[in-house]
């Protein structure tokens, strides 16, 4: 059989794959997903029991996950120069079926790959016809289910097969036969030319995808340990020449916890800070500029982030400083100079990345985003399947300032970069060296690698050095590469995500409701800024290729927005009995906000039996209730009144839902009661009154005989 029909490449985040990726890539996909390896690779491989001669012509599906991969990789990134050996490295994985013992044949071509699309049809369909000349045999030892048998195939440098041979790209071929399979495994060595190429390698800094506004603590400490990606990250672009494209959302993290954020994720900040390595700063969170432009706004930005900045970090006692070491220093806290008159970072120093450049990196461009973008005088990277090649490395389309990366080479050393076995990234090397020799845009290369956050230090390392140390690659500075003679360009339409776009309408709406509700607290960047930092966190480049969790993130964001909108309100009013003519009514509202509001209560009846006070302002502690005195006034008359009640920030912006208040008015019963009591008092008196004289005229005459009968 030939090699089995390829799956499309793994798409960068933040990338659009330039076409289905073949051959090697297309085989680490697939051995990826067999196998739980996280890696991309060039090769391709074919399975059959037939005689190779059938198998030549007759293709077959994709294997499943339960088949045998071969993987065969030229070492030392393929490059063969004058006087030096050839050694092929050869894998051999079993499938869910045990492998019997089998001898491996490795096989070059003798006519050069001259183009890149004969690079990806050699890759992509194998044919002994293009390597004839067998250079070496090896045994590999019998495999149980699950398990990889390896072996090493070297050719002498004085073997005439590789004397005399002019530069080029060469078709390499394993083969192995086991247990009724044909396996195979195609590859290429280049034979370097003399020619000199600037080299810029470009590696996205970021964290994985989050729909909070910065990392936690938490997060932080396991993206910074030991074992970090961050670290990892750091590690692997340590004493290279990369370019860092820095999510500025990392750095504004650990900064806004000051002395309390993890000892790991300072000593990772202050290592960051200590790089000479030029950088520039993403958008923050890693946002995409082209969907917002798509979606008819210019790029967004923070606008604050001080909800975030804990400011026991900021006292200056830090118990447990990082340890500083010979190339990093311990910078936990803000400068003066990056400080405000509190003593707290300002949004500036909180986002700085010592970028020496302006530069957006969307996910695919269009001459309408390119002119959005480049409007300020900042450059769009982009990459050749944006333009027509060949085009320059550094272009210019309609005013806008580019940098093109090479797609195809750039996607072969992400796979390298994010390959954790050794033969599989080797591969994606040798793909990588056959693709640097024939190159697409001049004597100016680009490679922009991936942005995957999970890539080992050994394996990004090893990337680098592959497209720096190509021979003939000379490093290029970031200040060199903007410097250079821009040429004119011609780009075309790339696809976008429509769903990122489709999004960006909802958030919106919800920032515009709570710009306007923010204004029931003193500061309303508290909030605001909250809602900005996560909307760009939701448009990350992160997100690609995890539509569920997206989804998930962008329900949850909606539900916070609209608890916050409903964290202060009136609560519910229970009936009330007004039997005076002057009260205060009760009504309770609720903050549940962790900062205190100002509100105004206003009410309205249109009943003439109860006049109401229309304003009351109210100040309401975090987190509590509290119980406003609302004056009412009773006139003549009963009955049931309905008192609708709302609530207003100092703006005037209406908080909350509105509710109604039942009033029942019996205020004429005290004018009647206080006229009963008075009539019965006064006729209680007056009977008093009346019988006191009575008594007082009858006591005369019963004194009388008495007075008689002492004269006598």
């Amino acid at each position: 059989m030939t090699a089995p029909t390829p799956v499309p490449a793994s798409v960068p985040n933040g990338r659009r794959a330039p076409r289905p990726r073949t051959g090697l890539v297309g085989l680490v996909q697939r051995m990826a997903a067999a196998l739980g390896i996280a890696v991309l690779v060039a090769s391709s491989a074919l399975a059959s029991g037939a005689a190779p001669a059938a198998a030549a012509t007759t293709p077959t599906p994709s294997p499943t996950a339960t088949d045998p991969q071969l993987v065969a990789a030229p070492l030392a990134g393929g490059i063969v120069s004058p006087g030096d050996s050839l050694a092929v490295s050869i894998g051999l994985d079993a499938g869910t079926s045990p492998l019997t013992a089998a001898a491996a044949t490795v096989s070059v071509g003798t006519d050069p790959l001259s183009t890149r699309a004969e690079i990806d049809d050699w890759l992509r369909s194998p044919s002994g016809q293009r390597a004839p000349t067998v250079v070496g045999t090896a045994s590999l030892d019998g495999a149980a289910p699950g398990e990889r048998v390896n072996a090493i195939v070297r050719v002498a440098a004085d073997d005439p097969v590789l004397t005399d041979r002019v530069p080029g790209v060469y078709p390499v071929l394993a083969t192995v036969t086991s247990t009724g399979l044909t396996l195979r495994s195609a590859s290429v060595f280049v034979v370097p030319a003399a020619a000199t190429t600037d080299v810029a390698v470009i590696v996205p800094l970021t964290a994985p995808a989050t729909g909070r506004g910065l990392l936690s603590a938490d997060q932080l400490a396991g993206l910074t340990a030991e074992d970090g990606s961050l670290t990892a990250a750091l590690t692997g672009v340590q004493g290279t020449d990369a370019i860092l494209g820095i999510d500025p959302a990392i750095p504004a993290a650990i900064r806004v916890l000051g002395s309390t954020a993890p000892a790991s994720a300072r000593d990772w900040l202050a290592r960051l800070e200590a790089l000479p390595n030029a950088r520039f700063a993403l958008q923050f969170g890693d946002a995409d500029p082209a969907a917002q432009v798509a979606a008819g706004i210019q790029p967004l930005a923070p606008t604050s982030l001080a909800a975030y900045i804990d400011p026991a970090g900021f006292t200056g006692d830090d118990s447990d400083p990082p340890s500083p070491t010979p190339t990093t220093t311990a910078t936990p806290a803000a400068s003066e100079a990056d400080a405000d008159e509190s003593g707290l970072p300002t949004l500036d120093h909180l986002l700085d990345v010592g970028a020496t450049a302006a530069i957006w990196w969307p996910e695919a461009v269009t001459p309408e985003i390119v002119a959005a973008l480049g409007a300020n005088g900042a450059l769009t990277l982009t990459t050749t399947d944006a333009v027509r090649v060949p085009a320059p490395a550094r272009g210019v389309s309609g005013g806008a300032g580019l940098l093109i990366a090479d797609a195809e080479l750039s996607a072969a050393l992400s796979a390298a970069a994010s390959a954790s076995d050794s033969i599989l990234r080797a591969a994606a090397i040798a793909e990588a060296s056959a693709l640097e020799q024939l190159p697409v845009t001049g004597g100016t290369t680009i490679v922009a690698l991936e942005r995957d956050p999970d890539r080992t230090a050994v394996a990004l390392r090893a990337a680098i050095d592959a497209a720096q140390s190509f021979p003939g690659a000379r490093p290029l500075t970031l200040g060199t590469l903007v410097g250079l003679a821009p040429g004119e360009v011609a780009v075309g339409d790339q696809p976008l995500s429509t769903r990122r776009v489709d999004a960006i309408p909802a958030l919106l709406e919800g920032e515009r409701r709570i710009d306007a509700f923010a204004s029931v607290i003193a500061e309303p960047a508290l909030l605001t800024g909250v809602e900005r930092a996560e909307i760009l966190q939701l448009l990350s480049l992160g997100w690609t290729g995890q539509d569920a969790q997206w989804r998930d993130a962008l329900t949850d964001h909606a539900d916070r927005t609209q608890a916050t909108l409903s964290s202060v309100a009136i609560l519910p009013p229970s009936p009330i009995q007004l039997v005076a003519a002057d009260a205060e009514i009760p009504v309770g509202i609720r903050n549940d906000l962790p900062y205190p509001v100002t509100v105004t209560l206003h009410a309205h009846s249109n009943d003439l039996r109860l006049e109401v006070a229309e304003n009351t302002v109210v100040a309401i502690g975090p987190e509590q209730s509290t119980r406003a005195s609302l004056p009412v006034k009773a006139r003549v008359g009963s009955g049931t009144v309905d008192v609708e009640l709302w609530l207003t920030s100092p703006t005037g912006v209406r908080i909350g839902s509105d509710e109604q208040l039942e009033v029942n008015v019996r205020a004429d019963w005290e004018t009647i009661g206080l006229i009963v009591l008075s009539v019965l008092a006064a006729a209680f008196l007056s009977i008093g009154v009346i019988r006191t004289v009575r008594r007082i005229r009858r006591r005369p005459d019963a004194d009388a005989p008495a007075a008689q009968e002492e004269q006598s």
